[in-house]
């Protein structure tokens, strides 16, 4: 009998604690439901753009969970996000893009069954408190509503360009409508996840995706094997290649070496674009590629040329890139193969010092 009580007490003790000590210690820390009068302005204020006939056509984007409205984290956005707008990550229709911790949060939805987008922005001086006090002109420092066809957009560069001066999306013009825009070509996850840490979509962006594709396609993954990339010369490529590959800085598995133009004159092929090392991680030695992109082709291909607003050929560029993802070998090709002698490390590439294009063979003195 007695061993019955002392299970009862213990049951008891652990009820008390579940009901009344967590929820007395969790209601101190910034939770979704302070956010949820916010998320209901958001609603409101955008009106006709949340009228779809189907919630995969509604796109919201916004940099909730890294923006620090006073000094409140923002992750309970995202819940209240995906209950009241019906946008997700599982739905692959919120997309969470990285700011500087200066940036003041904003929300950017848009509907591609009528091409109308909204932007609101949240007043950086307020705090959590703030949102249940003032109303909806003070909250907000920016909200616009227009339509943003990509048709439009493209025949009217000059229009627009105008617009972008004009800062309606917040100086965020060319990183909401890239998204928006190749958000609705149906982009793989992967290249989702790379765009949330580039914050935009671009062509140097896609074309990373282009080369590890082209990479994993010659030296697939293998048990025991580690993949090392030097970057370079650096440009948007590497975050793509970084978030696909999983090698950062900080594992040690990936290194930046950028190149000034003068510098790049002593390449043998002007395309190079970087060197990728797979390695043994416990007994060293290897292969590896260095890889070129040919971005004259690509540009013939698409009859796109680097003129007019810098915006519009990149956009235009980025569309046709991100519906020819299955062509990237006809723009990717190894420039030189690599052998790593048993014991051979990646560090011996780019050891303080050295130039990992002679220790390729690809320097010209």
């Amino acid at each position: 009998m007695k061993k019955h009580k002392g299970k009862f007490a213990i049951g008891f003790l652990f009820l008390f604690l579940l009901f009344y000590i967590v929820p007395q210690a969790s209601s101190e820390i910034p939770l979704r439901g302070d956010f949820v009068e916010l998320i209901e302005t958001v609603k409101r204020l955008s009106g006709p753009v949340l009228d779809v006939k189907d919630k995969a056509n509604l796109l919201t984007v916004t940099n909730a969970s890294f923006a620090k409205p006073g000094s409140d984290e923002t992750i309970g956005i995202l819940d209240l996000i995906h209950e009241r707008i019906g946008c997700s990550l599982g739905r692959k229709n919120l997309i969470l893009l990285r700011s500087e911790p200066s940036k003041p949060l904003y929300f950017f939805l848009f509907n591609r069954e009528k091409g109308k987008a909204t932007y609101l922005e949240v007043n950086p001086k307020l705090n959590l408190k703030d949102f249940r006090e003032k109303d909806a002109d003070d909250v907000f420092s920016k909200v616009t509503i227009m339509e943003i066809g990509a048709e439009d957009i493209l025949k009217n560069p000059a229009e627009w360009e105008k617009r972008f001066k004009e800062k309606v999306f917040g100086e965020q013009e060319f990183r909401l409508i890239s998204i928006s825009f190749l958000w609705m070509e149906e982009l793989p996850q992967e290249l989702i996840k790379a765009a949330e840490i580039h914050d935009h979509i671009c062509p140097g962006l896609l074309s990373g995706y282009f080369i590890v594709k082209f990479v994993l396609e010659e030296i697939p993954p293998r048990e025991g094997m580690d993949y090392f990339v030097i970057g370079s010369p650096v440009w948007c490529k590497d975050d793509m290649i970084q978030s696909m590959l999983n090698t950062t800085p900080g594992k040690r598995n990936f290194v930046v070496l950028p190149i000034t133009d003068k510098e790049k004159e002593h390449l043998k092929d002007k395309n190079v674009a970087g060197i990728f090392l797979q390695f043994d991680r416990k007994d060293g030695g290897g292969k590896g590629l260095v890889v070129g992109f040919d971005w004259d082709k690509l540009q013939g291909d698409a009859g796109v040329k680097r003129e007019g607003f810098p915006w519009e050929w990149r956009l235009r560029l980025a569309l046709y890139m991100a519906r020819h993802l299955k062509d990237y070998q006809k723009y990717v090709y190894v420039m030189k193969k690599v052998d790593m002698e048993k014991g051979e490390r990646p560090e011996t590439y780019f050891s303080l010092g050295m130039n990992p294009w002679k220790k390729v063979g690809l320097w010209i003195e």
